[in-house]
């Protein structure tokens, strides 16, 4: 639920957006920097096979979008730190919707490992982004 609490008081329209926002709007670049460097390789096994929209069909052409354009801003090196950061967090608000619409089983080893690197990446993302908004 710190997740959820991080992008409550941003004012775009869709949560995905909301989510990215509260990163562009609060983390300095230096503090973006810090949470890459120690999230890079969660990023990068998430990242590997971009998460679905469990409430889409497989085989609809928006089934990855959202996670795919997420994952080439945190991979587009002419971009900010802050910028990469952001795109990761829209790839973890997927995960999250799914977590939180049922969609995630802990018997399937993909479910488990996008959890546990989820987990790496909020434990360096969310005490910078919460010391910014003091």
């Amino acid at each position: 639920m710190a997740f959820n609490a991080m992008y409550g008081g941003e004012t775009d329209a869709g949560e995905r957006s909301r989510v990215m926002s509260c990163v562009r709007r609060n983390m300095s670049e230096r503090a973006a920097v810090r949470v890459l460097r120690q999230s890079t390789k969660s990023v990068d096994q998430i990242l590997a096979i971009p998460p679905a929209n469990l409430l889409l069909n497989r085989w609809d052409p928006k089934f990855r979008a959202a996670s795919q354009r997420c994952a080439a801003l945190y991979r587009n090196k002419a971009e900010t730190a802050v910028g990469r950061l952001a795109g990761v967090a829209g790839v973890l608000y997927q995960i999250r919707c799914n977590l939180l619409h049922g969609s995630k089983d802990p018997r399937n080893e993909r479910d488990r490992m996008l959890v546990k690197e989820s987990l790496v990446v909020l434990n360096a993302l969310l005490p910078e982004l919460e010391a910014a908004l003091v």
